[in-house]
């Protein structure tokens, strides 16, 4: 399973945004990564899934923006369908240096915005150009001048209004460097027996401090943490290949098939079985 990664995305566009429709590829699941980017999530239509900033978790709501800095640990679990959308918009962060003319990028939240609210109409607006003219055929340079227009007006808007001035929480600053190599250990050993404490000794860390400071972070504890990459690796296997249930929990991680089925089923209210069977042919949408 890939371990998270820092996403290196191409800005080489005419438009420096760089937009993205998901469309409707049924459970869509991404892993925890960073990217130096300014993410916006946008929810356009229905109830998505769930987005993860830091240490905390968002519902997803239609008409609400979901703001991620730059270089901050985010995750989605999400069911994507015809009721059910995302867009996303990247601001490369080394183009919104020359927009801000600062040698470093302000952090910006709240990172649940409800676009509908009175303070966030002309920001609304812009992102609603942008994610028009990435959902509809284009109309060459007219489509491309009110992309352009609507990019400036949209970080104007990030910048009036989301500039945090006074002191920052954890889901708004970029992982540390200790634990971005505690997260990269987990992603790429989960199918093996891990061990916190000794991961805690590597980094210097007493077991208690390690914990507690993963999740403030992260937003649940190592342990948990392992276990829920075991779970998104097995239900990727799940939709993916026709290998056993018992393989696959002998794969990720799992000490028996047992434990494997009580926990999946305790996460998915189903059994692996039944995920397989509902979902395995919706992957083809993609």
């Amino acid at each position: 399973m890939p371990r998270p990664y820092h996403e290196r995305l191409d800005f080489t566009m005419t438009l420096p945004l760089k937009v993205i429709s998901h469309g409707t590829v049924g459970p869509k699941i991404v892993l925890p990564h960073w990217h130096q980017a300014i993410e916006l999530a946008y929810a356009y239509k229905g109830h998505p899934g769930t987005v993860h900033i830091g240490g905390s978790t968002f519902k997803m709501a239609e008409e609400h923006l979901y703001v991620v800095n730059s270089e901050v640990v985010h995750s989605y679990e999400t069911f994507l369908d015809e009721a059910d959308q995302i867009v996303t918009l990247l601001l490369p962060q080394a183009w919104l240096f020359q927009v801000v003319a600062a040698k470093k990028l302000p952090f910006w939240g709240p990172l649940d915005l409800d676009l509908r609210a009175e303070p966030y109409q002309e920001l609304a607006r812009s992102v609603h150009t942008l994610a028009k003219n990435a959902l509809t055929e284009p109309e060459a340079r007219a489509d491309y001048l009110a992309s352009l227009g609507a990019e400036y007006q949209l970080v104007g808007e990030l910048l009036k209004h989301l500039t945090v001035t006074g002191q920052v929480n954890t889901d708004q600053l970029p992982l540390p460097r200790p634990l971005r190599q505690a997260v990269a250990e987990i992603q790429e050993n989960y199918s093996q027996p891990v061990s916190i404490a000794k991961m805690a000794e590597q980094l210097n860390y007493s077991s208690v401090y390690f914990s507690r400071y993963f999740k403030e972070y992260m937003g649940i504890s190592p342990k948990a943490y392992l276990g829920q990459i075991r779970l998104e690796r097995a239900t990727q296997l799940l939709m993916t290949s026709k290998e056993s249930i018992q393989g696959i929990a002998m794969k990720t991680g799992f000490r028996t098939e047992k434990n494997f089925f009580v926990t999946f089923k305790r996460h998915y209210q189903m059994t692996p079985k039944t995920y397989r069977e509902k979902y395995a042919a919706e992957q083809s949408w993609t």
